[in-house]
């Protein structure tokens, strides 16, 4: 893209990623977010805090820095157990930031003359896959959300839906699957997964029952790639499905050491997979399989160049 993009949220693990991969294209780029929380560091990239519900501090960077385009990546995880978790735990919060300052986040950017809002959403607005029919789910699917998470996440496309109609912004929503991949705390649904990663990490022996069902996932600088030509293009399509590549923990502990056997059991799907021909149209792909993933995960979690 051209121009100059603030990013929400910058210094969470997708926000970070975003704010490297605009740098390295050279494109103007600046992070709002809490103090003490910066994934992005040593970049240069300008930085303005605040929290995500914090309307002066946003509206003095959205006076200061006069993005083009705005990327909402912020959420409510004020203790790093996850989003879904935090959501179940304390829903008010979480409607409050994920969904609430969200809103405010949209009437701000209104006011500033910013030309395109990208926000990160998440497939947990679909409810289970045994809701649906079809193998892969669009974005016609009727979302169903039966998360504290998938709600709040669902309230905030309702607000991308109202800022088009009644501020007349552009706005997409980029509907992301598990975004896995170096820089992310692992925690809460993503729990097995990492003790999986600690074992392949110090080359210890693992065996762990865990659910057999499939689910889609992107690494972190695929997501970010996807943000940013969001972020250039302007109008439809308003809200879109990610869905990478699709694998299972089984297969991820497969792939990541002989010395980690993973039990399967019958489980179903908390989501169902879904369907990103959208996406694909406007010429984006997936660049990095399993393997980069895990391989890149790792040698961050032995400290040695990936």
């Amino acid at each position: 893209m051209t121009g100059r993009l603030l990013v929400v949220g910058g210094g969470g693990f997708v926000g970070s990623r975003v704010l490297r991969a605009a740098a390295a294209r050279g494109i103007a780029c600046a992070s709002f977010g809490p103090a003490g929380r910066d994934l992005a560091a040593g970049l240069g990239i300008a930085r303005f805090e605040g929290g995500a519900e914090d309307r002066g501090a946003l509206d003095a960077a959205l006076s200061a820095f006069r993005p083009d385009a705005v990327v909402w990546a912020a959420g409510h995880n004020p203790g790093g157990d996850g989003l879904a978790q935090t959501a179940q735990l304390d829903l008010a919060r979480a409607v409050a930031v994920n969904a609430g300052a969200f809103a405010a986040l949209l009437g701000a950017c209104a006011a500033a003359g910013v030309a395109r809002v990208v926000q990160c959403g998440s497939t947990v607005v679909y409810g289970p896959a045994s809701l649906y029919a079809a193998p892969r789910v669009g974005e016609d699917a009727p979302p169903a959300p039966r998360t504290a998470y998938g709600l709040t996440k669902l309230m905030a496309e309702q607000a991308a839906a109202w800022a088009e109609v009644a501020l007349g912004l552009d706005v997409v929503t980029l509907r992301l699957p598990l975004v896995f991949g170096p820089g992310r705390w692992y925690a809460g649904a993503a729990g097995a997964y990492a003790r999986m990663l600690r074992a392949a990490a110090s080359g210890a022996a693992l065996r762990e029952e865990v659910p057999d069902a499939a689910f889609d996932v992107v690494h972190g600088d695929d997501a970010a790639e996807a943000i940013l030509l969001l972020a250039a293009l302007r109008g439809p399509p308003r809200v879109l499905n990610m869905a990478g590549l699709t694998t299972s923990l089984p297969a991820i502990a497969a792939a990541l050491s002989p010395r980690i056997e993973a039990v399967p059991r019958p489980a179903p799907a908390a989501f169902p997979l879904v369907d990103e021909a959208r996406l694909r149209a406007l010429g984006w792909a997936p660049g990095r399989g399993l393997a980069r993933i895990l391989d890149d995960t790792l040698a961050e979690a032995r400290g040695t160049p990936s």
